[in-house]
């Protein structure tokens, strides 16, 4: 009966941690390589990974990342906009140099989204590292 009993404790300590693996939320910071990984990984698979520019609107027409969505972090209705997206969709948020950007995915984990990417650097390492942008 004793055997039965950690036998069923270790069956269902085990059940609860792959149901508790599944719902995971995921919040990372990346590089400029990871980051592009990321996309093209994304881009390859049926998911979709919103991108997300906190940066101006004069920023952004500098140059941005391919179908990045612009949402201005100096803007008034910025954590309404932030609030009303999809928290079960994945993102990946940046801006010029990472400072907004950082506040924005911190806003965004403490919101309940569930995949939150950063790219650590913003733009600036973006370009460092060699990669395009759109005009």
């Amino acid at each position: 009966m004793k055997i039965i009993r950690i036998v069923l404790i270790l069956f269902i300590s085990t059940l609860s941690v792959s149901v508790a693996d599944k719902t995971k939320k995921v919040h990372q910071n990346l590089n400029a390589d990871k980051s592009k990984s990321l996309i093209e990984n994304y881009n390859k698979s049926t998911n979709k990974l919103i991108i997300i520019d906190v940066r101006t609107q004069e920023e952004y027409e500098k140059g941005h990342l391919s179908n990045a969505k612009l949402i201005d972090f100096f803007a008034d209705d910025f954590e309404k906009k932030i609030k009303a997206l999809d928290k079960k969709l994945p993102y990946l948020i940046h801006c010029q140099s990472g400072g907004r950007s950082m506040k924005a995915f911190k806003l965004m984990k403490t919101l309940g989204f569930e995949k939150v990417f950063h790219l650590d650097g913003g733009i600036l390492a973006w370009k460092s590292s060699g990669n395009r942008l759109e005009d």
